[in-house]
C-alpha cells in the first residue's frame, strides 16, 4: 500500500477514528491506486446508540425552522468555499486518489457543493420548486379546503453510490434541509466525498442538532448490523446498480417509502441541419465524458440528423481537447478490460471506430442494440432522419436527453416525454439541473418527508357545497332517508337489470 487514509465512522454527529495502525477493528478498503481506507467497523452498540439518540435529537430538529437549517448550512457552504475549512483540505489533497477522477473534475463537484449551500436561495429555491411553497416544512399552508404541512419521516438511510462525488453530498443535504436523522452507508468508491462534507458539518458547530443528525458507517454487502440498520429506518433513498437497489428494497420494513435511483442511461440529440457542428460536438463530449461516463446523465448515444461524417471529424477534436483539460486517469483493470473488449468487438463487427486510450466514437446503424455500451468516454454515434423517431430508441430507463439546437425540443419534446425521456435539458448542461428539475420521474426530498393535511370544518362548504344550517344533520342522517327514497322509486322491471346487449333475432341469451 503506498497510502494509508484514516476516515472515521461518524455516529450521531461524534467522529470515531481507529486507535492506531495495529487496530483491527477496522475495514480497509484497497484502491487500484495503491491507496488503502481505514474506517471503523459499525457494531450493533453503534446502531443502539442512533436509535437511542433519535427521539430528542428529532423533537430538537422539529424546532428548528427552515430558516435557521439553511443559515447554518450556508456557513458551512461560505467556510468551504473559502477553503478554511480542514475538511475541505481533506477531500482536496485525498478524493481524486480514490476515486481516479481528475483532481480538476472533483474540485469542480466540491465548488459546486459549496455554492449550493454558501448561496442559500438554492436550497428554498428547490422546497419551494417541489412543494410549492418554501414554508411547507415550517408553517400549515393552505390549499383549497385543507392545510397542509411536511413533516420530517425520521431516521433516513442513504445508500450511496461513489460513480458520482456530488450524488453522495447532494442526498446528505436533502436529508439535513427536510429536518430528517441521516444514516448514510458509505460507498467503498467514493467513501471521502460525504465523509468530507459531514466532517466540515461537524467542524462549523459539533453540537448543532443538525451535525449531531449525521451517522454515516460504512458496512459490507450483507453484514448483519448493516441489515438491522436498514430494516430500521423510516425512509430511505438507494443510489446505484440493479443489485443494490434489489437488495435493499428486499430488506426494508412496511410503509418505508424508498426513492430508488438505480441504473438509467442518457442520450443526446442534434440536428447539424440547423446547428454548428463544433459547437455540437463540445457540448455532446461535455455531456458523455464528465465523470468518465459514469453518471446517469452522462450521454452514451447521440442521434444525429445531418453529416454524421462531419459530426465524428468535430467530436475527435472536442474529445482531445476536453482531454487536455480532464485526463482519463482510470486504472480501473475491470474497467479497462471491458472498454477494451467491447470496442475490440465493435471493429470486428465493421463499425467505424476510432479508439484512443482517452477516448472512442463509434459510428452505429439506428437501432444496433446489442452492442453493450463499454463507457469509459466513449461515443456511440447513431444517424436519423426524422428527430422524432428518437422516441423509439427511449425507455422506461432512459434518463436524460440533452438537444440541441435548443429550439428543436418544442416540436419533439411530447413523443420523447411519452416514449420514456424524464429529462430534457441543453445540450452540455446534463450535469447542472436547474431548479425545478425533476429526479428520475419524481421529486427527490418527497419520500423523505410526511404530507400532512388538516382539513377545514364543513361548517365551511367551500365552493361546491351548499351551505347547510346543519352539515352533520344534513350529510350523516338524512342523506340515508333521500336515498332510500330514491331506491324505492326505482322502476326495475320496466328498466330492466341485465346489462348485457339484447340477443339477436332467433339467438338465445
Amino acid at each position: 500500500m503506498d497510502q494509508v487514509i484514516d476516515l472515521p465512522l461518524i455516529v450521531n454527529g461524534v467522529a470515531r477514528y481507529a486507535d492506531g495502525p495495529q487496530d483491527d477493528d477496522v475495514h480497509l478498503l484497497r484502491f487500484e491506486s495503491g491507496a488503502a481506507v481505514r474506517i471503523p467497523q459499525f457494531h450493533r452498540s453503534h446502531l443502539d446508540e442512533i436509535h437511542a439518540a433519535g427521539p430528542a435529537l428529532d423533537a430538537e430538529l422539529a424546532e428548528l425552522s427552515s430558516a435557521e437549517i439553511i443559515t447554518f448550512l450556508g456557513k458551512v457552504g461560505e467556510l468551504w468555499d473559502a477553503r478554511r475549512l480542514a475538511a475541505r483540505m481533506f477531500v482536496r489533497r485525498h478524493a481524486h486518489t480514490l476515486t481516479q477522477f481528475p483532481d480538476v473534475m472533483m474540485e469542480r463537484d466540491y465548488e459546486t457543493i459549496g455554492h449550493f449551500l454558501a448561496q442559500r436561495w438554492h436550497l428554498y429555491d428547490q422546497i419551494e420548486s417541489e412543494f410549492g411553497d418554501q414554508r411547507i416544512l415550517d408553517e400549515w399552508l393552505p390549499v383549497q379546503m385543507s392545510y397542509r404541512r411536511a413533516y420530517p419521516r425520521g431516521l433516513v438511510l442513504h445508500y450511496l453510490v461513489g460513480n458520482l462525488p456530488l450524488a453522495s453530498m447532494y442526498s446528505l443535504c436533502r436529508g439535513m434541509v427536510t429536518k430528517n436523522r441521516s444514516i448514510a452507508k458509505l460507498p467503498s468508491r467514493d467513501p471521502i466525498s460525504p465523509v468530507g462534507l459531514a466532517l466540515a458539518v461537524l467542524e462549523v458547530d459539533p453540537q448543532h442538532p443538525v451535525s449531531r443528525a449525521l451517522s454515516l458507517p460504512y458496512w459490507p454487502h450483507g453484514d448483519a448490523v448493516g441489515d438491522a440498520a436498514i430494516a430500521s429506518v423510516d425512509a430511505a433513498c438507494v443510489w446505484g446498480g440493479e443489485a443494490a437497489v434489489r437488495s435493499v428494497r428486499s430488506k426494508l420494513g412496511v410503509n418505508v417509502p424508498l426513492a430508488e435511483y438505480g441504473p438509467r442511461h442518457s442520450a443526446s440529440v442534434v440536428d447539424l441541419t440547423d446547428a454548428d457542428v463544433r459547437e455540437a460536438a463540445m457540448r455532446v463530449v461535455e455531456d458523455a465524458a464528465f465523470y468518465d461516463q459514469e453518471a446517469c446523465f452522462n450521454t452514451q448515444r447521440v442521434f444525429v440528423k445531418g453529416d454524421t461524417t462531419a459530426f465524428v471529424a468535430a467530436a475527435r477534436d472536442a474529445f482531445a481537447t476536453f482531454t487536455g483539460n480532464l485526463p482519463f486517469v482510470t486504472e480501473n483493470r475491470d474497467v479497462l478490460a471491458n472498454r477494451s473488449a467491447l470496442l475490440a468487438e465493435a471493429s470486428f463487427r465493421g463499425f467505424p471506430s476510432t479508439v484512443t486510450p482517452d477516448w472512442a466514437v463509434v459510428e452505429l446503424p439506428l437501432g444496433t442494440t446489442d452492442l453493450p455500451h463499454p463507457l469509459g468516454r466513449t461515443l456511440f454515434v447513431h444517424p436519423v432522419e426524422d428527430l422524432g423517431d428518437v422516441a423509439r430508441h427511449l425507455d422506461r430507463h432512459s434518463q436524460t436527453l440533452s438537444v440541441h439546437p435548443w429550439r428543436i425540443t418544442t416540436e419533439h419534446r411530447d413523443r420523447w416525454a411519452a416514449a420514456g425521456a424524464d429529462r430534457l435539458v441543453e445540450a452540455g448542461f446534463s450535469r447542472m439541473p436547474r431548479a425545478g428539475f425533476t429526479h428520475d420521474g419524481s421529486l427527490g426530498m418527497h419520500t423523505l418527508v410526511r404530507l400532512v393535511s388538516i382539513e377545514r370544518s364543513w361548517d365551511d362548504p367551500g365552493r361546491y357545497y351548499t351551505r347547510r344550517t346543519d352539515a352533520a344533520q344534513h350529510y350523516l342522517v338524512d342523506r340515508y332517508d333521500r336515498v332510500r327514497a330514491t331506491m324505492q322509486a326505482d322502476d326495475l322491471a320496466a328498466v330492466g337489470t341485465d346489462p348485457r346487449p339484447a340477443p339477436a333475432e332467433g339467438e338465445q341469451r
